[in-house]
């Protein structure tokens, strides 16, 4: 179907730039013997003695999602066959999902470098090197109010405000030195620095941005703000209208490609963090990450444009077919509207002035995570409850994560996981951390494992089979040489000593 390809790309498109909070995979807290479990909390001690990791393979975390929007909103099934939430007479579903906006992020944090060591039984120093990729794109629900609503018939038109528009970019590189000291049998604590180069930043907002339809036009206003430190584009007027916009490729310093390194801004960052067990088998943790800020070398701009669109129109109202073909070509239609509406604005009507080249100040994205957890059974099996507070944009996101641990020898640990927000009960989490022998571990563990697939006949046949109630998606694995955790050494019992004592048998 047509319609199924246009609404699993727009899905893919939306879900790639995720919600999931955007986050680590919570179910790391519950693998003791991951060397990266500090990351959630710098006075947790890795188990090996020695850790290193030389390659983006070493940690590679990825998390994506929305906080609307799960394929089952899109497609499902009536009359014993799967239809979009756009065919006829379905759209109100889809309008009442997005009564409001769609926000949606995506996280990409990939070490390059990082190691740790410990000093005796007490102290334990890391360091590395990491980079992170930070996007968040904010969609009025009015958006898709347009495209539904924008043929119903009104001899005057109709208005449609779209002023919470908005999308941030951050890319940046972390360097961090951190120490965790054990106290004693109850307390250890830890904190992290972080030093960082910002690589690349945007944050655009729109202020005013008016869409009136007609059934022949299209009128434009739109007015909005942009912060940007790209590297690269040296030299732009202070002044840009669409043309420049077009030609903005004359303004790029090709000449001098080492400027892509040249950071974009500087920053620093904190981790702080404590444990504290009341009882030999109860603990209980408490961090915060990311405490810290980026100076952004960027300039401000105010992006502003009117534009007339009198091109043929064809509106979502005006789709009665009763043919799925019909329907569909009809659909293709409304998309080549929206495209050709978006083209012309960028070519006639959109404006650019410097307001300052100042810079601005941007806070990370600051954690708060608490945990508390029992082990039992000389710690090979452990439950606990994970809770991850994340301060983004001046929202506050929350993930609940209840996690069951079991840690037969302390070269394999696995644990299974339930998170409360995104979960939908739809959802369980896995993590694997286990040493296959002395000198290599290997990790892998997501919060999300869907227990619901749909299969979708395609036009040639073939079935599809989809994740049909999850709204968004992390992954994390990593491989990291260690040291001090041979498995043989560690299960192997001790032998009596039965050597002759003051020179006796």
């Amino acid at each position: 179907m047509k319609t199924l390809r246009y609404l699993l790309t727009v899905l893919l498109l939306t879900s790639c730039i995720g919600w999931v909070s955007a986050q680590s995979v919570n179910t790391l807290y519950f693998l003791e013997n991951a060397p990266m479990r500090h990351t959630i909390n710098p006075a947790f001690q890795p188990v090996s003695k020695v850790y290193v990791g030389i390659s983006p393979l070493s940690y590679l975390s990825l998390s994506s999602g929305n906080n609307a929007l799960a394929m089952n909103d899109l497609i499902y099934k009536k009359d014993g066959r799967y239809i979009t939430a756009l065919y006829p007479g379905e759209g109100d579903k889809l309008a009442d999902r997005l009564k409001h906006d769609l926000r949606s992020t995506l996280s990409l944090d990939m070490n390059l470098l990082n190691f740790g060591f410990r000093i005796k039984d007490f102290g334990y120093f890391h360091f590395g090197i990491s980079e992170h990729l930070n996007v968040t794109t904010v969609l009025p629900g009015e958006l898709y109010n347009i495209v539904y609503n924008s043929g119903t018939i009104d001899p005057n038109g109709r208005e449609f405000y779209l002023d919470k528009l908005s999308a941030q970019v951050n890319d940046y590189t972390e360097f961090a030195a951190g120490y965790s000291h054990r106290i004693n049998d109850k307390w250890s604590v830890g904190g992290k620095f972080k030093f960082i180069l910002g690589h690349a930043f945007m944050d655009l907002r729109t202020t005013d941005l008016t869409i009136r339809t007609q059934p022949d036009q299209i009128d434009f206003h739109y007015y909005a703000k942009v912060n940007m430190a790209i590297p690269l584009l040296t030299d732009l007027p202070e002044y840009m209208d669409s043309k420049t916009v077009r030609d903005i490729s004359k303004f790029i310093n090709t000449g001098n490609l080492t400027s892509v390194f040249r950071p974009q801004g500087y920053g620093a960052a904190v981790d702080l963090g404590a444990t504290y067990k009341p009882h030999p088998q109860v603990q209980i943790s408490l961090a915060v990450t990311d405490l810290g800020f980026v100076k952004w070398n960027s300039a401000t701009r105010s992006l502003y444009g009117d534009s007339i669109y009198t091109g043929p129109v064809v509106h979502y109202r005006d789709l009665n077919s009763n043919t799925d073909d019909e329907y569909n070509n009809g659909l293709a239609a409304v998309g080549d509207t929206i495209m050709a509406v978006a083209a012309d604005f960028l070519q006639n009507g959109l404006s650019a002035l410097l307001i300052s080249k100042n810079g601005v100040n941007r806070m990370l994205n600051t954690r708060i995570n608490v945990g508390v957890d029992g082990n039992f059974w000389d710690n090979r099996i452990g439950v606990g409850l994970y809770s991850s507070t994340q301060f983004r944009d001046r929202r506050v996101y929350e993930e609940l994560t209840l996690g069951a641990a079991l840690r037969p020898v302390n070269w394999f640990n696995m644990a299974l996981s339930y998170s409360f927000i995104n979960g939908r009960w739809n959802s369980m989490g896995l993590g694997l951390s286990f040493m296959p022998y002395d000198g290599l571990n290997f990790m892998l563990l997501t919060d999300y494992i869907p227990f619901t697939y749909a299969d979708i006949v395609q036009e040639n046949g073939k079935n599809l089979t989809i994740p049909y109630k999850m709204k968004g998606m992390n992954l994390a694995f990593g491989v990291t040489i260690v040291a001090g955790t041979n498995p043989k050494k560690a299960d192997k019992p001790k032998q009596p000593d039965l050597a002759p004592k003051n020179g006796n048998i």
